[in-house]
């Protein structure tokens, strides 16, 4: 990430026009604008007053901006990495951990949020097996401060714990992609075709907590990951899994991790998965023939085909009733690229 862009997350991660920017910094729109396309630098009173305003240290400033100075560094990557018994993807807004216990009586999620090494716990989902119980907390994000939404008191005390950055370090890197900050539009169907704007409109994250339900969503092209919590209906969701595009919709490869709760929980589509072993390569595309608007059952996984779709706008049939919508224009909080061949 150059220092342009490094300005750039800071001030659209409060909301501002370059103009508004400017005026809290005593400078003009068309400074803010030369910085952030990299053209020119703020002087080093600037980037303290910055520091200042927007509470962000100057270190982070020049670390991640010091590929403007041509320095020999690496752009910030993204990644997820794996252990015996858990699972990390990692972002530059968000972190989210999935685990299991040695014998797989605990299953739990982890999602965290916040730029570099500040990331906080907004989010944790826990089942144990044995006692038959799901338990949650999270932050709405409808107060100041945050208030908590839960369901166990003492999964809400470990709310705003930080993110541990040495988790990750004995683990194993599976994926590498890193986050778009172009600002480019994304190619409507017509431009790209639907198997081309699935994959791209989908290799994004979205984040959403009110009062009655939580929605994460992480897609980094090879694997899809659900950090969904519904208080209304107890409708809990959280998985990850290898869902493959192909010509006609996505193909469900591979839920290797779940879990999931729903009403009573006698649903067939609910239960509790966990198998750190899975590998995305182990995923084939089974040949059989999906129709438009069908949702295929095979021996190898499931196959979501498309049902209707606009420019910007494309449906997949899922179980039952339900829809899987991705739309161009999705209001994604990252944007990915795959660097991964």
């Amino acid at each position: 990430m150059t220092l342009g862009q490094r300005i750039q997350q800071i001030r659209t991660e409060h909301s501002l026009s370059q103009k508004e920017f400017a005026q809290k910094l005593g400078t003009t729109r068309q400074s803010v604008s030369r910085w952030e396309l990299d053209q020119t630098y703020p002087d080093i009173a600037k980037i303290v007053l910055i520091s200042k305003v927007f509470s962000v240290t100057t270190d982070s400033l020049l670390r991640n901006g010091i590929t403007t100075f041509d320095a020999d560094v690496e752009h910030f990557t993204c990644g997820v990495w794996r252990g015996v018994n858990s699972e990390i993807v990692e972002t530059e807004r968000f972190a989210m951990i999935i685990y299991c216990s040695a014998d797989k009586n605990i299953l739990g999620a982890k999602l965290y949020k916040g730029y570099e090494n500040k990331k906080r716990l907004v989010a944790i989902c826990e089942r144990n097996q044995l006692e038959d119980k799901l338990k949650y907390a999270y932050y709405y994000e409808g107060g100041d401060p945050c208030t908590a939404i839960s369901n166990n008191e003492i999964l809400t005390q470990r709310l705003g714990e930080a993110y541990d950055l040495n988790a990750k370090k004995p683990m194993r890197r599976l994926e590498t992609f890193m986050v778009d900050h172009s600002g480019a539009p994304l190619p409507t169907v017509k431009e790209a075709g639907i198997p081309k704007c699935l994959t791209l409109w989908r290799m994004a994250d979205r984040y959403r907590a009110t009062h009655d339900e939580l929605e994460f969503f992480l897609c980094t092209g090879k694997t899809e990951y659900i950090f969904s919590v519904n208080t209304k209906d107890n409708n809990i969701y959280c998985g990850a899994s290898y869902n493959i595009v192909f010509d006609l919709g996505v193909f469900g490869g591979g839920q290797f991790f779940r879990i999931r709760g729903y009403k009573d929980n006698s649903e067939p589509w609910c239960g509790f998965a966990c198998n750190f072993s899975y590998e995305a390569e182990e995923v084939i595309i089974p040949t059989e023939q999906c129709e438009l608007g069908k949702c295929l059952v095979t021996s190898k996984g499931l196959m979501w085909c498309v049902k209707r779709y606009s420019d910007d706008e494309i449906v997949l049939q899922g179980c039952g009733e339900d829809e899987y919508v991705y739309k161009r224009k999705n209001g994604s909080v990252e944007r990915f690229i795959a660097l991964d061949k």
